[in-house]
């Protein structure tokens, strides 16, 4: 008998709690493979920042905010609906 065929035989006898515990841990165990998967995924593009650089970023962040170039959030995302259909 297959793994598949295994789980099957045994899903069938469970009473229906036990299956919907079950499915919500398939979806928790699915929820972390992806958030892992994306986290690769962004490490291949990202060097790892030191903690120097994020704070320079910081400081930079903040001299432009204080200069007055910096744009509303709702600005930001209106243009981006724009450009991108959404």
């Amino acid at each position: 008998m297959t793994m598949l065929e295994n789980t099957i035989s045994m899903m069938k006898t469970l009473p229906e709690t036990d299956i919907a515990e079950i499915q919500n841990l398939t979806k928790k165990l699915f929820q972390r493979h992806e958030c892992e998967t994306v986290d690769k995924s962004v490490g291949k593009f990202l060097k790892p920042m030191s903690r120097e650089d994020f704070l320079s970023d910081i400081e930079t962040a903040g001299q432009e905010m204080a200069n007055g170039k910096y744009k509303p959030a709702k600005e930001v995302w209106n243009e981006l609906e724009h450009k991108y259909g959404l």
